[in-house]
Formats: C-alpha cells, structure tokens, sequence
C-alpha cells in the first residue's frame, strides 16, 4: 500500500480524547491524546486493507479526497493540490 497523508482532528468529551479523520469519517477514542490518534491510525490501517483487498483502494482515496502527488496519496485537507500548468504554444 501506498503512503498515504490525512488529517487528524482531535477534541475531549467528558475525559474520553477523540480523533477523527474527516475525510475517510473515522473516530476512535482513548484515554489519552495520544491513545486515541493510535488508534485512529489502526483503525485507517485496517479500513485501507481492506479496501486494497477489494480492489478499490484508489476509488475510496479520490472519492474522499485525496490526489495521488507521485510519492504519496496526499488529503486536500492538508495540502490543497496544484493547479495545473497550462502552456500555450
């Protein structure tokens, strides 16, 4: 599987820490900050296996949002992708 760049948005309710990935609309909780971000990756790890397993990884990837960079697949939440260079000749 490819590398793949995604944000993470954190906030505590009642003294449980959530993470949640916006753009594949993943949560996990933990008791700590730093509990709940692992999580969240092992829950994003999991869900993108599965979707490799399947065939329809890139589907999923550019359905949510995210553009291929040619090194990672990289969220528009994060880094907004290029605009195009035209050239006129």
């Amino acid at each position: 599987m490819d590398r793949i760049i995604y944000s993470i948005e954190e906030s505590i309710l009642d003294g449980t820490y959530q993470a949640y990935c916006p753009e594949l609309i993943i949560t996990s909780f933990g008791d700590t900050s730093d509990e709940a971000k692992e999580s969240l990756r092992r829950e994003i790890g999991s869900y993108l296996e599965d979707c490799e397993e399947l065939g329809v990884l890139d589907e999923v990837l550019i359905e949510a949002g995210f553009y291929d960079n040619d090194e990672v697949w990289m969220s528009s939440l994060v880094t907004p992708p290029k605009e195009p260079k035209i050239t006129i000749i």
